[in-house]
């Protein structure tokens, strides 16, 4: 097995949260997003603060691994936008909204306009950029991100971000990625404009996050709910029911989950409905569904079917004639075992953490061999640190991330435990192969290296941890 190179990968994360290749220059909208990978790859390796006073020192790991904690929760919060404020294009009977939204944005390429007196008021919706507007994965990652840092959350308006999520559900269920203030609307184009939403199981699954981390850990909903009759229950926010019906509207004739209705399975809106349903806390209510009788079993048995066997002939050194079948083909052996997205595709480490997450939700991570694919993750880590989509691919932040995020949930229930006590049996007989002979230690090693999570910390992609 191939060793776990926790420093090279601390060092990775690290260094890219300072500079970026160029190649990630087209990714600068996006900006936050490889902030979250970067954060939520170095909590997984225990090199963030407990303390939150701690601003600089996250970590050691031979060498101190300097992160400025106050520098990038700051960053992100002056990515946060404001409410939206109605108003009204006389000449062109139009209405419109202007103002980001409550929620955050991915980088600040696109600010507050200049040329207006009070542009310098975050919450003057009318001194900002019309296309200045938040987006509801920008804002999950936001707050998984100010979480991992040890963040109270004591800055956002948890109102406003709610009560836009609420006006970006759509009437079936679904949500927009967007915030409604940049949309023009009049009687004439409504359905063309609600044909052109972004909206599918992405969007689904990062607006029921964020509803869950804002409500959930509200400490003083109670008190401010016997203080105010009149506030809001945070279950008003989202419309469950609906958002339930248009999860299984998704299912495809394989058991999967397609990104809209009508789609093929995929790997990864599979897992977000999945983990939408577990985090509206209705997962085993619609299992056991009379209607969905079936579908489970379904889909575990989809999501055991992505991980793709590699196979190697046999070398037959003796002239051993054993090692060839009936038929006269030669004997193959499994090789390590990586995820598909879709049938027919190739392996890609960022399905790990998709399907293998979806099969832990399902409590049947068991069915799957949780060791083939472990070391799959493993030989795909690069010599720079980070890991690449595929074997001797170069290492890039997603997948690094998704990669380090399988390989925390496969230390759990046991999927990798088998035939552990073997390992010593053959100590001596494999002596001159250094793989085998340190392949325990290298099980033992990384399970130490990285954290456990529970199906909570899955369902939110690992920010729980703090969230709790």
């Amino acid at each position: 097995m191939k060793k776990f190179e926790r420093l090279r990968h601390i060092r990775y994360f690290s260094h890219s949260l300072r500079t970026l290749p160029k190649q990630y220059s087209s990714a600068d909208t996006n900006r936050l997003s490889l902030v979250h990978f970067c954060v939520q790859s170095l909590d997984i390796l225990n090199c963030l603060p407990v303390d939150s006073t701690d601003a600089l020192i996250c970590g050691t790991a031979g060498e101190d691994v300097y992160v400025n904690r106050e520098e990038i929760v700051d960053w992100i919060y002056g990515l946060g936008t404001v409410l939206p404020i109605m108003t009204v294009d006389n000449n062109n009977n139009n209405t419109c909204c202007v103002g980001g939204g409550g929620g955050f944005k991915g980088s600040n390429y696109l600010g507050p306009i200049s040329n207006d007196k009070d542009s310098n008021d975050n919450h003057n919706a009318a001194a900002r950029h019309p296309y200045d507007h938040s987006h509801i994965a920008m804002t999950y990652v936001a707050l998984c991100t100010l979480q991992a840092l040890g963040d109270d959350l004591s800055r956002i308006d948890k109102h406003a971000i709610l009560s836009t999520l609420q006006g970006l559900q759509k009437p079936n269920g679904s949500f927009v990625a967007l915030s409604h203030t940049t949309t023009t609307s009049t009687s004439t184009d409504k359905g063309d404009v609600e044909a052109e939403d972004d909206c599918d199981l992405r969007f689904m699954y990062a607006a029921i996050a964020v509803w869950y981390i804002l409500t959930n850990h509200d400490q003083l909903n109670l008190e401010n709910k016997q203080e105010n009759n009149n506030k809001q229950d945070y279950y008003d926010y989202i419309n469950i029911e609906t958002a339930t019906q248009y999860i299984l509207s998704c299912k495809s004739y394989e058991g999967a989950l397609g990104l809209t209705p009508g789609r093929e399975g995929h790997g990864g809106s599979t897992f977000c409905g999945i983990a939408s349903l577990y985090l509206l806390g209705v997962l085993d209510d619609v299992m056991s569904r009379e209607e969905l009788r079936g579908w489970k079993d379904d889909l575990i048995y989809w999501c055991v079917m992505r991980q793709k066997s590699l196979m190697k002939k046999v070398v037959n050194d003796d002239n051993d004639d054993d090692v060839h079948d009936n038929n006269g083909y030669v004997e193959e052996e499994e090789q390590p075992a990586g995820m598909v997205g879709r049938p027919n595709k190739k392996e890609d480490t960022c399905y790990s953490y998709w399907i293998g997450g979806t099969l832990y939700l399902l409590s049947s991570s068991h069915l799957m061999d949780g060791w083939a694919l472990r070391e799959y993750v493993l030989k795909c880590q690069s010599p720079y640190g980070g890991f690449g989509k595929v074997v001797g691919a170069m290492p890039d932040l997603l997948h690094s991330f998704y990669s380090m995020a399988w390989l925390t949930l496969s230390t759990e229930d046991g999927c990798c435990d088998e035939e552990e006590e073997d390992d010593e049996d053959d100590d001596d007989e494999d002596e001159g192969n250094g793989d085998v002979v340190y392949e325990s230690e290298m099980r033992i090693q990384v399970r130490e290296s990285i954290d456990k999570l529970s199906k909570l910390d899955c369902a939110l992609g690992m920010c729980a941890k703090r969230v709790r």
